[in-house]
């Protein structure tokens, strides 16, 4: 991959490492206004942003709600990546950029013929998932507590 550089997620890996990761590996360009993943659609890879800027936004009865702010290092599609399936938001691209496709045949190839480079690279992707998952765990928190779902009357 020409000009792939080491951002956030793949920031953990070696030179060798991340060389045997772009053979494995695809680049994605997108552009402006372009809808990278749509919500609903199916996808089994792991997207990690090269350059450019998405929003992700989730779509529940009529209303979007934003999610995150995407920007280089940044990724999506990990839970389709272990979980093959409908996709839960869909991510709009803010300006033209580049991603990284790791496909789950690409890094079941990746972590065998490199198990160090893989070990980190899983490592780095469990601890944001599991910050994410911190994060969402306090907006439900707080949702509960500031939008009325609490009920304290029997």
């Amino acid at each position: 991959m020409n000009g792939a550089t080491r951002t956030g997620l793949l920031a953990v890996l070696s030179d060798d490492d991340f060389a045997e990761l772009c053979q494995c590996a695809k680049q994605v360009f997108f552009v402006k206004d372009q809808d990278v993943l749509r919500q609903g659609q199916h996808n089994a890879s792991l997207f990690v942003v090269q350059d450019g800027l998405l929003h992700v936004r989730r779509r529940v009865k009529d209303h979007d709600t934003m999610l995150g702010r995407l920007e280089p290092g940044g990724f999506f599609g990990e839970i389709s990546l272990f979980d093959p399936g409908p996709t839960t938001a869909t991510v709009r691209a803010l300006s033209n950029g580049t991603l990284i496709e790791i496909g789950r045949e690409h890094l079941d190839h990746f972590v065998e013929r490199r198990p160090g480079g893989g070990a980190k690279l899983l490592t780095a992707l469990l601890e944001e998932v599991a910050s994410r998952l911190r994060r969402t765990d306090q907006r439900l928190d707080d949702s509960i507590l500031w939008g009325g779902l609490r009920r304290d009357k029997p």
